[in-house]
């Protein structure tokens, strides 16, 4: 499931649109009221969890500073910018944000797209509805077989092999079909995606670091440490403190 929240001061024909192909091609995604300024997502964040805000780049308020006050609450939410008109600037400052997108009116097909690879980007398995009509490809099938694994099983001592055994195929053709599938090895992918979960534990829970590193599938703190310092350039203590503190950290790509 992935909750959803659309930042816009009234019900235009954009956000009309946008709810109807949520409705079509995501029935697992949960739309929030839509909220209209900075204090409703406030009180929106202190009821519900958001996971990915689609804001109006044209409304009364600064859509990034709505976009930061929503990663103060939630450090890992993503968010699609949406304006009547192009905006160089708006597109300019978007990337530096990594955000997923910006779109310009009228919504398409582009917004579905958009959605799909923020759903992903959270590390979910793409929500996306095939339609019955519609044959999905062996690849995309097994793209969704290899993420779930990872997503269900990234906790227990899972390697190459295992996920070789798993979808009954060759290690070398499994090694290929990840590389070419997901951009990159089968081994940097889980480690980011434990990452990635130890970083949501760390800013959402108060368990221990040695407790949250046994959690993600580490069984060394010290290492789990290591690595969390390598990807994101804090100590897990270092990332904890600054959630708490409500310092804004924008999200850059990981290099492991």
């Amino acid at each position: 499931m992935c909750n959803l929240l659309i930042i816009d001061s009234e019900e235009r024909r954009a956000v009309s649109e946008m709810i109807r192909l949520i409705d079509r091609h995501f029935p697992n995604v949960i739309l929030l009221p839509m909220v209209d300024s900075k204090k409703a997502l406030q009180r929106t964040c202190l009821e519900q969890m958001v996971d990915i805000a689609v804001i109006n780049a044209d409304g009364e308020e600064d859509c990034f500073e709505l976009y930061k006050e929503l990663l103060s609450f939630y450090p890992n939410a993503k968010a699609i910018l949406y304006s009547a008109v192009e905006s160089f600037a708006i597109a300019q400052k978007a990337l530096r944000y990594d955000l997923i997108d910006y779109l310009v009116e009228p919504i398409t097909n582009d917004f579905v797209y958009a959605l799909d690879r923020g759903i992903q980007s959270i590390n979910q398995i793409s929500l996306l509805h095939v339609e019955k009509n519609n044959v999905a490809s062996p690849s995309l099938s097994l793209r969704h077989k290899i993420l779930r694994y990872i997503h269900e099983n990234y906790r227990e001592h899972i390697t190459l092999d295992t996920l070789a055994d798993h979808l009954h195929l060759s290690r070398y053709h499994t090694s290929r079909l990840i590389k070419n599938t997901l951009g990159m090895t089968f081994s940097l992918y889980l480690m980011i995606y434990r990452i990635e979960v130890a970083k949501k534990e760390l800013s959402t829970s108060d368990r221990s670091i040695s407790e949250i590193s046994v959690r993600v599938g580490f069984n060394d703190p010290n290492y789990f440490s290591k690595k969390f310092k390598k990807a994101t350039s804090y100590t897990p203590k270092e990332y904890r403190k600054i959630y708490r503190g409500k310092v804004t950290v924008i999200d850059s790509r990981l290099e492991l």
